[in-house]
């Protein structure tokens, strides 16, 4: 992750605290949702999780914005691998605590346990290794917040709902919680390491968070599959949707950024 930097990233049109706050409680509401019907409960997941991409987009533009942009894989795997503990242990703790009735609070502490150890992981970062990124804290902590929710979102898309026994045998006993570790990691950090360079747009980075954060969704359509019913289909299609729209706005946001847009032609059938 690159200590050094040119300096505080540009403002943009999006708030962060605005972004934040949609972030946050829309992929809360997602989870809560997911179990309100066998076929919309998963798509309203899955959207929520979208919503939870976006606000670590925004972040990890925040903090990488300091460097090079040559730290973006490895805080971005780093907080998501953070995010994962932190959903899993939010939602296991009232089970394992035997807390009956209070499972609601699973994804709020997951997001709390996340955030926390992303604070610290960033405070050890900053004080003992020496990395001098005044926003590492707050953007640390908010990439694993992201990466907590948009897990927990995809994951009880798949299992119908948040209990950490329908996770358990739904997603991680397949294995489907680590394609959502790898699919939630570049969909967060992807965005930002293609539109990075001199001429950088918040919105631009924006929407191509959103068409990652679509794609993400039709391939946890096509995994939930496997448990039956029509809430894949539901999900693949309004995915699709939200990729075709945002990936034209980046489309559209690219060209008109371009001082010239030219077709290069194909990439020849033989080595010359």
């Amino acid at each position: 992750m690159s200590a050094g930097g040119s300096g505080a990233p540009a403002e943009g049109a999006v708030d962060a605290n605005v972004l934040l706050a949609i972030g946050i409680i829309g992929g809360l509401l997602g989870i809560y949702l997911s179990g309100i019907d066998a076929t919309f409960g998963p798509v309203l997941a899955c959207l929520g999780a979208v919503c939870a991409i976006l606000w670590g987009v925004l972040a990890i533009r925040s903090v990488a914005s300091y460097g090079l942009g040559t730290g973006v894989p490895s805080i971005g795997y780093m907080s998501l691998g953070i995010g994962v503990i932190g959903a899993l242990a939010g939602v296991g703790i009232i089970a394992a605590l035997n807390l009956t009735g209070l499972e609601i609070a699973g994804p709020i502490l997951a997001l709390i346990f996340a955030m926390l150890i992303g604070l610290l992981v960033a405070i050890v970062a900053k004080k003992i290794i020496g990395m001098k990124i005044p926003v590492m804290e707050r953007c640390t902590a908010e990439i694993a917040g992201a990466a907590a929710l948009a897990v927990l979102g995809f994951s009880s898309a798949i299992a119908g709902g948040y209990s950490i026994d329908a996770i358990l045998t739904a997603v991680v006993a397949p294995g489907f919680i680590a394609v959502f570790y790898i699919l939630t990691t570049m969909a967060i950090q992807h965005p930002f390491n293609a539109c990075l360079g001199p001429n950088e747009d918040q919105l631009r980075t924006l929407k191509c968070g959103a068409s990652t954060a679509f794609l993400s969704m039709i391939i946890t359509g096509l995994l939930a599959i496997s448990a039956g019913g029509y809430a894949w289909f539901a999900i693949v299609v309004v995915g699709l949707i939200g990729w075709y729209i945002s990936f034209k706005m980046f489309v559209d946001a690219s060209c008109e950024a371009a001082a010239s847009v030219k077709w290069s032609g194909l990439w020849p059938k033989v080595e010359e």
